[in-house]
């Protein structure tokens, strides 16, 4: 905590009027992405339970704490939503549009979380409704959200959480190949296989890779750089010959 370096600067501090200027709000909105069982890029959305926007769909989130960082804000609201801890999250924009919340105004502070399904417990948070994962998928108008229960298009998002999701998304694709988010989306990074990881990246990427490519490519970033070892055993994937599994370092 900072320390005044004189009385004059203390006493500056003290009778500092804080209402001088007008202060936004702030709120954390974190995206999490998933992949279901078919490999599909899936999202959580909360369905709001009060106004504004009152039953519309949006990204799970909400306002910073006096007392809290936007990190440790953001994985409060990870927690709350999914059960999880220790998940690692990535900040990847601020939203602030002066007229984004028509109640007053919000700056947002934004963050993506890959999660793999089966550690996700979706549940609604006491400002929710409802709690879904959606397959993403598009149309000329834009993408279209398929859930279990409901469908939900670009347009019927609440508040500009349609454009905080469109950035998510593209920025998760964009930055795949120098990151390591890949592997947050394994159901288990000490036991997979290349082709495993491999789906992962198409279903970022929105297409597919040729095979003995990315396996040049995984040998070049990933074994080369002993950021992945063999783990000595193989593994049988439906409708595939047994293939090795690798395991990331810690």
């Amino acid at each position: 905590m900072y320390k005044p370096e004189s009385e004059e600067e203390k006493k500056f501090i003290e009778e500092y009027d804080s209402e001088k200027y007008p202060k936004p709000s702030v709120t954390l909105d974190v995206v999490i992405f998933t992949l279901d069982e078919e490999n599909e890029l899936n999202v959580l959305l909360i369905k709001r339970r009060g106004f504004p926007y009152k039953e519309h769909w949006a990204i799970p989130g909400g306002f910073l704490n006096m007392d809290e960082s936007p990190e440790e804000g953001a994985a409060r609201e990870l927690e709350e939503e999914t059960g999880l801890k220790g998940i690692h999250i990535e900040q990847f924009q601020t939203f602030g549009a002066v007229d984004r919340d028509p109640r007053m105004r919000v700056i947002s502070i934004a963050y993506m979380a890959f999660v793999p399904k089966d550690k996700l417990s979706v549940k609604a948070g006491d400002d929710a409704m409802d709690a879904q994962l959606f397959k993403i998928t598009y149309d000329l108008n834009g993408f279209v959200l398929i859930g279990d229960r409901n469908v939900v298009k670009e347009r019927e998002f609440a508040f500009d959480h349609a454009e905080i999701l469109r950035t998510a998304l593209l920025r998760l694709r964009n930055r795949i190949d120098y990151t390591e988010d890949a592997f947050d989306f394994l159901k288990n990074d000490q036991a997979f296989t290349m082709y495993e990881l491999r789906k992962i990246f198409e279903t970022v990427k929105g297409k597919a890779l040729d095979a003995g490519n990315f396996r040049k490519e995984f040998i070049a970033k990933y074994i080369t750089t002993g950021l992945v070892v063999e783990t000595g055993e193989t593994a049988i994937e439906k409708g595939r010959r047994p293939a090795k599994t690798f395991k990331k370092k810690k």
